[in-house]
């Protein structure tokens, strides 16, 4: 993996840190994820593409009709995590190079994971490359809405996010059919900022894609964030937002 470019080894070695406490952050991932499985029939070899600490690759693996699941993500720690199952199989590696052979998976599950990648159309083409004809993708990724209020007050370092439209752009183009998208709104509440930030660090959201011209984190700039956050207070307590866009695409079995 030494490969990897300087911002993927940042993001990989952000999550290797939150992976200890990733499980305590996570419920609105968790959530995600629940919903993308429900409309996921696995069979076969799976692929889970940003697998983090294994939790859907476990329970993609309690399929009957799954042979196994490989559990893939860049992070070494999040690999760690994963409990010792004869059925996944952990492997270290990058969505956009995936160390598989051609045509030598059923499924390719990835919650919350493609968004991180530095090009769409070469996760797409690495994604279909790996799937067997007849194979699908199920996939979750925040949508341009996501995180808007913390965009929105120009002290957080937050990740734009693409759209439906680009992401049916790449795979289209990528040679995927019978593309299906919907979006859904998930959100989560929290007491204080200071938790609302925690939370963001515990799931390793806090890299951004944008230079880190404000990078100093001192007790004026955590007032500011305070003093701008406390504004979208809600009855329920701080909103962490995500627009989640849910895709679904096959490979035809003629392609």
């Amino acid at each position: 993996m030494s490969s990897l470019s300087a911002r993927k080894q940042e993001i990989a070695r952000r999550f290797s840190s939150a992976a200890s406490t990733y499980a305590s952050f996570a419920d609105l991932q968790a959530a995600i994820a629940d919903t993308l499985l429900h409309s996921c029939h696995p069979q076969g070899i799976v692929l889970d593409a940003g697998c983090g600490r294994g939790r859907e690759s476990m329970l993609l693996s309690a399929h009957a009709a799954v042979e196994q699941v490989i559990a893939l993500d860049m992070a070494p720690a999040m690999l760690a995590a994963i409990p010792a199952v004869a059925r996944v199989q952990p492997l270290r590696g990058d969505i956009e190079a995936l160390p598989l052979p051609d045509a030598s998976v059923d499924v390719v599950f990835s919650n919350f994971a493609m968004q991180w990648c530095e090009s769409r159309e070469q996760a797409s083409r690495e994604i279909f490359r790996v799937l067997k004809p007849g194979g699908r993708l199920l996939a979750s990724v925040p949508g341009p809405d996501s995180l808007a209020a913390l965009r929105a007050s120009g002290l957080l370092h937050i990740n734009g996010f693409a759209s439906a439209g680009d992401w049916a752009t790449a795979l289209m183009q990528a040679g995927f059919s019978a593309c299906e998208f919907t979006q859904k709104d998930f959100s989560a509440h929290f007491v204080t900022v200071g938790e609302l930030l925690h939370a963001l660090q515990g799931i390793g959201a806090n890299t951004s894609d944008a230079p880190r011209d404000n990078h100093l984190r001192g007790k004026q700039w955590l007032l500011q964030v305070t003093s701008a956050l406390e504004q979208q207070r809600e009855p329920a307590g701080l909103p962490l937002r995500y627009d989640v866009i849910f895709m679904q695409a096959t490979r035809e079995t003629g392609n």
